[in-house]
């Protein structure tokens, strides 16, 4: 291992990503340069020029930086992906960041730095956002009344919907309502 690699490994340079790969004869695994997992040991590093090399001396894919997915995104876009798909799911319901923790087996402090690292949000702030667009289209459907659209979108009741929709849009929701319909 030369001092160009290891600083790579050392500081999880994403830029060495495919041009070597490293393994730790302590654990049997092989990682990315940009791996996250703790910095290993140098003496226990053995340097690879590709993957295939170090899996048929016995190394296994390390499961944090998934070594032998090419199409990974990273640990934290990983987390934020997962996250997304979740609340994509379960908008409706209540949601909270020990939620996400227990159900992606995570700390949900690093889940929401994450999120907010690559989303430029929290995760409540989205779940807040996708229920507002969903409220949006259904405002649309007169027979709903404000306390049905705030029930169908996650919310326990109408005051809480309201003071987040006119934070949100600016508007309360019956002038929302009330300028569709003019425009109808």
């Amino acid at each position: 291992m030369n001092k160009e690699q290891w600083k790579a490994i050392k500081n999880n340079d994403e830029k060495y990503d495919g041009m070597f790969y490293y393994a730790l004869s302590t654990t049997k695994t092989v990682c990315r340069p940009s791996c996250t997992a703790r910095t290993p040991n140098p003496k226990h590093v053995i340097i690879y020029k590709d993957l295939n090399s170090a899996i048929n001396e016995g190394f296994r894919p390390c499961t944090r930086c998934k070594s032998n997915q090419m199409d990974w995104l990273g640990y934290k876009e990983e987390i934020t992906k997962d996250v997304l798909k979740y609340i994509q799911e379960h908008y409706k319901e209540k949601i909270t960041l020990k939620l996400l923790g227990n159900i992606l087996n995570k700390n949900p402090y690093y889940i929401q730095r994450s999120f907010k690292e690559i989303k430029g949000k929290t995760p409540l702030n989205y779940i807040h956002e996708l229920r507002m667009e969903e409220a949006k289209r259904l405002f649309f459907f007169k027979e709903l009344s404000i306390t049905d659209i705030a029930l169908e979108v996650g919310y326990s009741d109408s005051t809480q919907f309201s003071v987040k929709f006119k934070r949100h849009q600016g508007v309360s929701p019956t002038n929302y309502r009330n300028s569709l319909l003019e425009k109808q």
